[in-house]
């Protein structure tokens, strides 16, 4: 389990903070990837703000009437996997403390950091989130990254355009962008697919399942062999039973 801090994406262009009208989760909710979590407002629209992760709320920052700055900490989340948060340090005076064991541990950790990130490696799919009230699509305006970049949470990914302004499409994690979904121009539905990153961690998309042919052909050899060894064995047994009768 790790921690995700969501923090307020850009919701409009020139847009510094945003007031918070209402929350729609509560400390301990369960909330699903694209749930509303909250309302906001700016001189221009109400914005509803859709979570990016499923998780746990176990912090809201902020209530309502407040001013929340744009990329200020607005909801945090207990999720599955590592999260965006760091966790907090092993305390240093337990492995000061034996000399000659700490050489021996050192060794250890090594290995089980480099493993992780193969095991827990995965993609991450972010999709458009809620861009003004009512609205169920925005025209992507221009590409601020492309394929192959190495993206920090809270860089600018996008422009987009709505009938009421133009927003700042930023990050939600640290990753590479695998994937652009979209050209500029073209119209982009809110929760679809924007970019997919590849990140350290589960992400949020399935891997593919492996595939077994190869395994059950391998098998198949076996019985056979097995059959072979069973008409090698009958042909001993006999010889004792003959002499057993003569005798």
């Amino acid at each position: 389990m790790g921690r995700f801090v969501f923090k307020l994406p850009d919701v409009g262009e020139g847009t510094a903070e945003a007031e918070l009208v209402a929350w729609k989760v509560a400390v301990g909710d369960a909330v699903a990837e694209d749930q509303i979590v909250a309302e906001v407002m700016t001189d221009k629209a109400t914005v509803e703000i859709t979570s990016p992760v499923d998780g746990v709320v176990t912090t809201l920052h902020g209530e309502a009437g407040a001013m929340v700055p744009v990329r200020g900490p607005l909801v945090e989340f207990e999720v599955d996997g590592a999260g965006n948060a760091e966790a907090e340090a092993v305390p240093p005076p337990v492995a000061a403390k034996p000399a000659p064991k700490p050489e021996p541990a050192k060794p250890a950790p090594a290995p089980a950091k480099a493993a992780a990130p193969v095991a827990a490696g995965g993609n991450y799919v972010f999709k458009l989130p809620d861009v003004g009230e009512g609205t169920a699509e925005a025209e992507l305006v221009g590409w601020h990254v492309k394929v192959g970049d190495r993206v920090e949470e809270d860089q600018i990914l996008a422009d987009v355009m709505t009938d009421k302004a133009t927003v700042e499409i930023t990050s939600p994690v640290a990753g590479v962008v695998i994937a652009l979904h979209g050209e500029a121009g073209q119209q982009s539905p809110v929760g679809g697919p924007l970019v997919t990153f590849a990140v350290e961690g589960a992400g949020n998309a399935q891997a593919a399942a492996p595939v077994e042919a190869p395994s059950t052909a391998s098998r198949s050899p076996s019985p056979n062999g097995g059959g072979s060894d069973e008409a090698a064995v009958a042909p001993t047994q006999s010889p004792p039973l003959g002499g057993s009768t003569r005798a």
